[in-house]
């Protein structure tokens, strides 16, 4: 039975498909310089960005918001038009990293630390009703 393959990313091993590695792309091609970043920050939903937030240091924070900073304008104008419920994996990873720079926004801009000062934490704020997309 033909593999179907999309992109030639996909390999068959031992009758399962599976995603090769080595030709794996995580972001879209232009961004690959946030690919360090996506683990830590391309989250599925609000709740987690906010605890990812508050859990870091605020030098990482630092780092992922310089990074994400500079690529920001062109992340959006990538994005700009895309149906959000036909984007690729690659490109909702992009998204949820741009969603992700208005959580650590707060902490470098606002806060200067990851949490809000004289915030007891943990705290029990935990939002009930997410968007519909990426929330």
């Amino acid at each position: 039975m033909p593999v179907k393959r999309r992109q030639d990313r996909w390999r068959r091993v031992s009758g399962t498909q599976v995603l090769h590695i080595h030709d794996a792309r995580r972001l879209p091609a232009g961004f690959e310089d946030l690919e360090p970043f996506v683990d830590q920050w391309s989250l599925k939903g609000t709740q987690e960005r906010h605890v990812r937030r508050e859990t870091t240091s605020i030098e990482d924070i630092r780092r992922f918001y310089d990074a994400m900073l500079a690529k920001a304008p062109a992340v959006i104008a990538f994005l700009d038009g895309k149906p959000f419920d036909s984007l690729a994996d690659d490109e909702r990873r992009l998204m949820r990293l741009l969603l992700a720079l208005g959580h650590v926004a707060v902490a470098v801009e606002v806060h200067g630390q990851p949490r809000a000062p004289h915030t007891p934490y943990p705290h029990r704020v935990r939002l009930s009703q997410p968007p519909r997309h990426f929330g």
